[in-house]
């Protein structure tokens, strides 16, 4: 039995706790504010207003979503390229500190593995975060974020979880773990995963073997250490046409891949302007590239660019102003098969010839398995143009503009043939549409290639200036090494037609 003290004690702690009043910051509402809002906090915390591309990525990366192990950053798996000097490092390093703020709030652990090339400069980006959690406004905006005294390497750290009120009793306590994809890789289990630049030069990604000692610590000693409901967020610069975004960090292994070019096309006027204009002017930028074209592809434009003679160089892709009228409307098709990752991409390419040039209007790339899917997006890019016509309840109707479709005869496309005679044909009565199968070509994908460069060489294709086709530019310039030729193909399906609607000569 407690002692009538014993009470008397209990009784005023409790009167004591009843009519304590936490203080109230002045600035309570900036610090709120700063918590649910990464971009605000970019700003209060650090004087890092965002850029507009930044508030791009931060929309990636705060999506919203939770996870067993995440809070409002769970999502799939993000490949940023971005060109040298556009603050991505800065902002993964502040990503990272607010997201710890975040999940310490919430009374969660988060253990993040931070990884660079080299485990030397990953620890330099791990001080630079510990710096952040450390000054002032952060303390403020996240009071229960403490660095534990105990553990305060660079290369391996951890916030005071008893301090914050999160049980961790029984787990490895660490916050953030700093590795390099170059050399030994720990295999700390992970809630996120933080690259930061895989790769800093063209002279080591050169190197075969580093390239396959990179995939293969992250397939084998990293990936699988993450945990269900994790995440990677990974941010680089391409160097080859066969580093590790092109090889593991791609679609094909359900990453989202978002690519920043220096250099951009107004979507208004598709005049070029500068992506980041307060920074890094565009008379800059093009200087840049007249020093050193390939490199500013790579490193600038995040493009592979021409290195064999089987590609086309970029110089001869001429984007200008199409004429509005045609002596032949015609589009180019290729198919997949299936909507697998590993799959190829549907391609309709639309294109007009007038005189001796052809000029390509616009393009639809996707993936998809239905025909019929197949189908609405081919009416809808026709529609867009004005070739068919669309009414109030959304019924297609044939124009006097006559098109002709090419399309290699193999056997899934003579069903989208046999389809598009049922759907477009004999219920929508589209009859301005003329479909021609492609027959008895037996050439492979490189000499039908080939067989349309002439013309590039002689300036006789020119690109819609107002319509953005860096995805047919890059498997253009990259033919033989791109990962992908759907757009190539469509594009000599369509070039071959018109050209003998013409009688336009050419050689293969």
């Amino acid at each position: 039995m407690p002692s009538h003290l014993h009470l008397a004690y209990r009784r005023n702690a409790q009167a004591a706790v009843k009519n304590h009043k936490v203080r109230k910051h002045k600035n309570e509402e900036l610090l709120q504010r700063a918590r649910e809002d990464f971009g605000f906090f970019c700003d209060y915390v650090a004087d890092k207003a965002p850029a507009p591309h930044h508030k791009q990525w931060h929309r990636h990366f705060v999506t919203g979503q939770d996870s067993s192990c995440l809070v409002g950053i769970a999502g799939p798996n993000i490949d940023l390229l971005a060109p040298r000097g556009s603050a991505k490092s800065t902002v993964l390093g502040l990503f990272t500190a607010w997201a710890i703020g975040v999940h310490t709030t919430a009374k969660k652990p988060l253990q993040i593995l931070y990884l660079s090339y080299t485990v030397d400069i990953a620890r330099s980006k791990s001080a630079t975060i510990k710096r952040i959690i450390d000054s002032k406004r952060y303390q403020e905006v996240f009071p229960t974020v403490k660095l534990l005294k105990n553990v305060t390497s660079n290369e391996y750290w951890s916030i005071d979880h008893k301090f914050a009120g999160i049980d961790v009793t029984g787990d490895e306590q660490f916050t953030l773990c700093a590795a390099g994809l170059k050399g030994s890789v720990t295999s700390k289990r992970s809630h996120l995963i933080c690259i930061d630049d895989p790769t800093k030069s063209a002279a080591d990604i050169s190197n075969p073997d580093i390239r396959k000692m990179m995939e293969d610590n992250w397939n084998a000693v990293i990936a699988p250490t993450m945990f269900e409901g994790g995440r990677a967020i990974c941010l680089g610069t391409r160097f080859r046409h066969d580093d590790i975004h092109a090889t593991t960090f791609n679609e094909q292994n359900n990453w989202t891949q978002i690519v920043l070019s220096a250099i951009q096309a107004n979507s208004k006027t598709g005049e070029e302007e500068s992506y980041w204009p307060e920074m890094w002017s565009l008379d800059y930028l093009k200087e840049k590239k007249r020093q050193a074209p390939i490199a500013f592809s790579f490193q600038y434009m995040n493009r592979i660019v021409r290195q064999s003679e089987l590609s086309l160089s970029p110089e001869l892709l001429v984007k200008a102003e199409i004429a509005t009228e045609f002596d032949a409307l015609g589009v180019g098709v290729d198919l997949s098969a299936g909507t697998k990752e590993k799959n190829d991409y549907t391609v309709f390419v639309l294109g007009g010839r007038i005189g001796d040039c052809i000029h390509i209007i616009d393009y639809r790339r996707m993936r998809v398995m239905g025909n019929l899917e197949k189908l609405d997006e081919l009416k809808e890019l026709l529609n867009d143009w004005c070739i068919v016509g669309r009414d109030e309840q959304g019924n297609y109707f044939p124009t006097y503009s006559t098109c002709d479709v090419w399309s290699e005869a193999v056997q899934y496309q003579a069903s989208l043939e046999a389809d598009f005679k049922r759907v477009c044909l004999n219920g929508d009565g589209l009859f301005n549409l003329i479909w021609h199968p492609v027959k008895g070509f037996r050439a492979d994908k490189l000499a039908r290639f080939r067989g349309i460069m002439g013309l590039f060489e002689d300036r006789k294709i020119i690109f819609n200036k107002y319509r953005n086709f860096d995805t047919m530019f890059e498997e253009l310039t990259n033919f033989g090494v791109s990962g992908h030729d759907d757009c190539v193909d469509s594009l000599v399906w369509l070039v071959n037609g018109l050209a003998k609607k013409s009688n336009l000569q050419f050689d293969y």
